[in-house]
């Protein structure tokens, strides 16, 4: 077995655009069929949304419902569609859970109501959570963004990670 059947995912926070701009094209070319994600945490970020085309999964903060002045996570769907149409879409939202869409399904995946103790880390604990629960776990996308959901409400209910995973 190569270090190429090991690697099947990778994902990127989109900090540094520029420098994924011409970096993910070399990792495709390497690894051909390794999944790539993308996290869209900050709408400001210069150079972000050229990225779009990009990743196979997209996740994406709710602030860019006010970035691009929406009220519904669909049609900030629709239009990422128009830049990258096969690409699994999802959106955190905090409180309200998350959101979703493939090229053929949408949905919506509530969080039940807790008291937030440290919302430190919880977007990069959903995020790990949905790879986790995709990759390993063989969930399909709903059931991923379901334990993602899970992982990182039980996050904001404790300080730190400690445990989280039990």
């Amino acid at each position: 077995m190569s270090r190429k059947d090991l690697i099947n995912w990778i994902h990127f926070e989109g900090r540094i655009p520029e420098v994924l701009l011409e970096a993910i094209p070399r990792i495709r070319s390497l690894l051909p069929g390794v999944i790539l994600s993308i996290e869209f945490e900050k709408p400001h970020r210069e150079g972000l949304l050229d990225l779009l085309p990009l990743p196979d999964v997209a996740f994406f903060s709710h602030s860019y419902l006010k970035h691009f002045n929406l009220s519904s996570p669909f049609d900030f769907f629709d239009i990422i569609r128009q830049k990258n149409a096969e690409a699994t879409l999802i959106m955190t939202a905090g409180s309200e859970g998350a959101y979703f869409s493939t090229p053929t399904r949408e949905g919506a995946v509530p969080t039940k109501k807790v008291e937030v103790v440290d919302a430190t880390g919880a977007g990069d604990t959903f995020i790990a959570g949905y790879i986790y629960a995709f990759q390993k776990l063989g969930k399909d996308v709903k059931e991923s963004v379901e334990f993602g959901v899970n992982l990182a409400t039980g996050k904001v209910t404790q300080e730190g990670f400690e445990g989280l995973w039990k």
